[in-house]
């Protein structure tokens, strides 16, 4: 995978060009994408970006680490005059009046482009096996899902067809598939980023974040989205810090929190390997480590689920009354669960979160991060709809979201990085801070890579 980084720094040496590098991402896509579904519209256009990219490096004036660089948008978020599908048949001609507020900056950072990235239709799924635009296959063996939603993005970059994406998280929508693919998610602080222009699932929890291949280029992304817009009331006032400028000042060891309630209840052996060994390396780099306990999360699932379901289905209310047929049999049927959520329920779960956020900022009181297992399993097969664990049957869609769907409930930021393999299939581990604290978050991240090293490639991306 390229890096934003190192693209940037090519395009600064004059060794590589905005214009060669969107040539040869076409070029990728045109050959990878009929097997891996990871796009829905490629943009040709991007070409265009790409030359007034490369005019500006000619020049001497680039605008900053993105300039030039592709990037692939989950096909949830509007780019002006561009169809903007969400993965549905219901808004097949659908096109964009405007960008939303994450594309509009992304363009002012002079990035490219490339192309809007298949997802569970509507974003209302984990596997982003979508019945409209095929499944997105998984890097590392193409009989098992991407994850997602937002299982095109991570895909795409894994692959080599984008330097980086975006994409949403509501209950780890970017976390797992980057998990399941093998690539560094982030879901920022609820309202660190806009959502203006972007199609909802459920507005108390959506989060615009972005998929790459390392922490830098998370923070290179988050540092052009991150701040308040004043048409989006869900976003923060509080000051954007200089992310890239914070990893480089951080130093020294941090203090590590690991919660075992929950978080290793149901757990894939395969995965709790990993993670063990995870938590070895943040030992063997001088980090200290405790256990805490974690006062929450079976709450905040708990709180999670009525939410989600009310607010997805309000949302879809007119098309569900008019076009049913169109929806995939899977989102169809959890968009008619919202029909039976009371108010009442509606309104307690709403009410239960500001606790729940100052119980999960109390467990964090004398440690810098979390770290948790990202997901319960490695990538299920496609069409797979249950999996044991430990002899017990569960629920794929349960498996790969209840790890991450917490820190959704109560807006804390989270990255989950390439942790190991567990019969060759990708697994992540997850980093959590306390709700701002991208900088600290971002830091560790980088720190375990650099001491990691280099992190294998599927053969797929050759």
């Amino acid at each position: 995978m390229s890096s934003i980084r190192s693209l940037s720094e090519g395009f600064r040496r004059g060794s590589d060009s905005p214009l060669s590098v969107t040539e040869r991402l076409l070029k990728r896509i045109e050959r990878l994408n009929p097997k891996f579904d990871c796009f829905i519209t490629v943009l040709r256009d991007s070409l265009s970006q790409a030359a007034e990219s490369e005019a500006r490096f000619k020049e001497g004036r680039p605008i900053g680490p993105l300039d030039g660089v592709p990037v692939a948008v989950k096909d949830l978020l509007y780019i002006k005059g561009v169809k903007c599908t969400a993965g549905s048949k219901i808004l097949a001609n659908n096109v964009a009046p405007y960008d939303s507020s994450a594309v509009r900056r992304l363009k002012e950072a002079g990035a490219v482009i490339i192309g809007t990235t298949n997802l569970h239709e509507f974003a209302a799924g984990v596997t982003s096996v979508n019945p409209h635009y095929g499944a997105v296959r998984n890097p590392w063996d193409e009989a098992r899902v991407a994850g997602g939603s937002s299982g095109g993005s991570a895909a795409a970059v894994v692959l080599g067809m984008a330097t980086a994406a975006l994409g949403t998280d509501t209950a780890g929508s970017v976390r797992i598939p980057a998990s399941l693919c093998g690539a560094v998610g982030l879901k920022p602080t609820y309202g660190r980023v806009s959502r203006l222009g972007v199609i909802p699932l459920a507005s108390s929890f959506d989060t615009v974040g972005t998929l790459t291949s390392c922490a830098w280029d998370a923070a290179a992304l988050l540092q052009v989205l991150a701040g308040h817009e004043a048409e989006d009331v869900t976003t923060s006032g509080v000051d954007v810090p200089d992310y890239l400028s914070g990893m480089k000042s951080q130093t020294g060891p941090l203090r590590v929190g690991v919660p075992k309630d929950y978080f290793h209840d149901l757990l894939d052996p395969g995965v709790a390997k990993v993670f063990e060994h995870f938590l070895g390396e943040l030992d063997a780099m001088g980090w200290s480590r405790k256990e805490v306990e974690f006062d929450g999360a079976r709450e905040a699932y708990a709180a999670w689920l009525p939410i989600r379901r009310a607010e997805a289905t309000a949302f879809h209310l007119r098309w569900l009354t008019s076009s049913a047929r169109l929806y995939g049999e899977d989102v169809r049927k959890s968009l008619e669960l919202g029909k039976d959520v009371s108010a009442v329920e509606y309104v307690n779960a709403q009410n239960s979160r500001p606790l729940l956020m100052e119980r999960f900022a109390a467990s964090m009181k004398d440690v810098d991060v979390m770290a948790v297992p990202t997901t319960s399993i490695p990538a299920p097969e496609i069409g797979q709809d249950t999996v044991e664990i430990e002899g017990k049957r569960t629920e794929v869609y349960s498996a790969l979201n209840r790890l991450t769907l917490p820190f959704n409930v109560v807006g804390f930021p989270a990255v989950t990085v390439p942790a190991g393999f567990s019969k060759g299939l990708p697994v992540g581990a997850q980093l959590v801070a306390r709700p701002f604290d991208e900088p600290t978050l971002l830091t560790a991240a980088d720190a375990y890579e650099r001491h990691r090293g280099p992190y294998a490639q599927p053969a797929s991306a050759a």
